[in-house]
């Protein structure tokens, strides 16, 4: 009998692989997130890659299943170095219902993803899951926005493109007048 890990198999980092497909199993099999979900921490990086991508579309459009994971992904968060992994994360965390405290946490390591990390991906999830913070929570809006206008400073066309759309997001989201 084949696996989810059978479908998501692979050699290249560049493809997400049957992950949509795997999607869909998981939207009928709710019972299969659990295996989906441990992928993340599989041995194999393609397989992480593909995990993730699968459990956050899975996340986006099923959230009770990841909400039950809230604990390991915020105990977890050290331990994403791979960038396809966190980039995902990334946004699961803008999916997860988090205490203030919890919020805080997350916060503080989307930070320092958009300080340190390389990729533009993970930059440009990671901007975007602190405005979504700062949208929902006033006291993430001026950092948010600081960090932000440092990243569109000398950051790529990506985060540059992100960052004005954040803004815009921000001034009708929170009332902010025009700088």
């Amino acid at each position: 009998m084949l696996t989810i890990y059978d479908l998501l198999k692979g050699h290249d980092l560049r493809s997400i692989g049957k992950s949509n497909e795997v999607v869909e199993l998981v939207m009928r099999h709710p019972d299969l997130f659990d295996d989906l979900f441990n992928g993340i921490f599989h041995e194999d990086k393609v397989m992480r890659a593909r995990c993730a991508d699968a459990v956050e579309k899975s996340a986006k459009q099923f959230p009770v299943c990841i909400q039950k994971k809230k604990k390991i992904i915020l105990k977890k968060l050290p331990h994403f170095k791979q960038k396809e992994v966190r980039w995902h994360i990334a946004r699961i965390l803008g999916y997860l219902k988090l205490t203030p405290k919890e919020k805080e946490l997350a916060a503080g390591y989307l930070f320092d993803w958009l300080k340190r990390d390389s990729s533009i991906i993970v930059k440009v999830m990671s901007m975007q899951t602190l405005a979504e913070f700062a949208g929902m929570d006033k006291k993430f809006l001026k950092p948010v926005l600081v960090e932000i206008d440092r990243q569109m400073i000398n950051g790529e066309p990506a985060v540059k493109a992100r960052g004005r759309k954040i803004i815009r997001y921000l001034q009708i989201t929170t009332k902010l007048s025009k700088k």
